[in-house]
């Protein structure tokens, strides 16, 4: 048994994940290009999702395999947000969200199926835009470890829980870069953490799939504000804690 083998099969994708945006911090450095600190997260998200299932380039039949290719995705929107012109980072980005949106919700190229899909590729692309926009700094690792313990109180089967910890992996990995509020950083988790939080409520849709997935969406939305009530040092990362326990806590009394 080699040494990655020895890893608990739903870590082996934070594993993969934490080690490439490390190197890609530690490769930034050694070669003097910034851009890449920004790539960092994206990268190792990227190589994460991949660790899990690996890639189908054919859209899936199954929710969770549609997953590694939307991290690659999210790494096509950061590439393309890397350029200092503003103007292409707001185009990259929205373009990314949208092409998200569009693989979870089963990537429809028919007219018909594009218009029975448009419901779920909207509300995909509005929670993947809202968690772009408001994921920077410390919200972001606490609304994955939320994902995370959601997914795992809620035991919904197949790899949800091994792709959250992937993402969790991907920021934990790049936070020493301290560019996690970079937009070619929030961009990628964001399109990322909305997606992987879809795919039970789109697959299962039991109530404790729902609050699992509310669970980030208020470590995000409303630890900013809880946090600026806190003491400056804790508040960054207890304020999205205490904002996503009560949706834990859900999680518990519906499963």
């Amino acid at each position: 048994m080699t040494g990655f083998d020895a890893v608990p099969a739903d870590a082996r994708g934070a594993l993969v994940a934490v080690v490439v945006a490390l190197a890609a911090l530690l490769a930034a450095r050694l070669a003097g290009w910034p851009p890449l600190r920004g790539l960092a997260g994206a990268l190792g998200l990227a190589a994460g999702f991949v660790a899990v299932t690996g890639v189908l380039g054919a859209s899936p039949r199954q929710l969770p395999e549609r997953l590694p290719m939307l991290a690659l995705v999210a790494l096509g929107a950061a590439v393309a947000m890397s350029p200092p012109w503003r103007w292409l980072r707001l185009v990259a980005a929205v373009a990314g969200v949208l092409a998200g949106a569009w693989w979870m919700a089963g990537a429809p190229l028919h007219p018909d199926s594009v218009a029975r899909a448009a419901p779920v590729a909207g509300g995909l692309a509005v929670a993947m835009g809202l968690a772009a926009w408001r994921g920077g700094g410390a919200a972001m690792p606490v609304a994955w470890a939320s994902l995370a313990a959601g997914l795992a109180l809620a035991a919904a089967r197949g790899p949800h829980l091994a792709f959250a910890l992937a993402g969790l992996g991907a920021v934990l990995g790049a936070a020493p870069g301290r560019g996690l509020g970079l937009a070619a950083v929030r961009v990628p988790f964001g399109i990322a953490l909305a997606g992987v939080a879809a795919v039970p409520v789109l697959g299962r849709a039991a109530p404790a799939d729902w609050t699992a997935a509310a669970a980030p969406a208020l470590a995000l939305l409303a630890g900013p504000w809880i946090a600026a009530w806190l003491p400056r040092r804790i508040g960054p990362w207890l304020g999205p804690a205490l904002a996503a326990a009560p949706a834990l806590g859900a999680v518990l009394l519906l499963r």
